[in-house]
């Protein structure tokens, strides 16, 4: 949920109902089971097979209403903020030397961008803008280790755009940057 305007701890299951039916629940309770005997358990139809204990109600209504909004703003219009966000956020983060952009560098690049500022952990760099400014990066592997050794480093810095985010929001982010790698010298 959280990924779409949402709240955590909210998601959606979405496959074809044959495979559905096939598969075994990996989380058991609540309405999920149809009969419990001393020969076995037979699960409920589906989509409560696969809802396992106590319903999360505020997550379900809050998930809703957000999809409600994205469905309102258009998800081209979405894709296309974001686009423009990117092309924009790439040019003035290319204009700070003491960074060094990780992957597509072009149209292709889609929202989410991965950086280190030279010489600094990651971690470093995150806390420090935190702290400085008040603006919250990721920093670390992402759970991508096998890219972050394609890259040659153990880490990097992420900041990704949505719906929320201007311009101005990436002419701070780079303010910022620069008063960390102020900072540090």
């Amino acid at each position: 949920g959280h990924k779409m305007l949402g709240p955590t701890g909210i998601g959606v299951l979405y496959g074809k109902r044959k495979y559905l039916n096939e598969m075994t629940p990996f989380l058991f309770g609540g309405e999920m089971i149809d009969k419990v005997s001393t020969d076995g358990t037979t699960f409920n139809v589906l989509p409560y097979k696969f809802e396992a204990g106590t319903p999360n109600v505020d997550g379900a209504v809050g998930l809703a209403k957000a999809i409600e909004i994205l469905e309102r703003i258009g998800m081209d219009n979405i894709q296309e903020h974001e686009k423009q966000l990117t092309s924009y956020a790439l040019k003035k983060l290319k204009e700070l030397d003491f960074l060094e952009i990780f992957g597509p560098q072009d149209e292709t690049q889609q929202s989410i961008i991965s950086f280190n500022m030279k010489g600094v952990h990651p971690h470093d760099v995150a806390h420090l803008l935190n702290d400085l400014t008040g603006i919250a990066i990721r920093s670390g592997h992402h759970c991508a280790q096998p890219l972050m050794k394609e890259f040659g480093t153990s880490a990097t810095c992420r900041i990704s755009f949505y719906v929320y985010n201007e311009e101005e929001d990436v002419d701070k982010l780079c303010e910022g940057l620069k008063k960390v790698w102020e900072w540090l010298k």
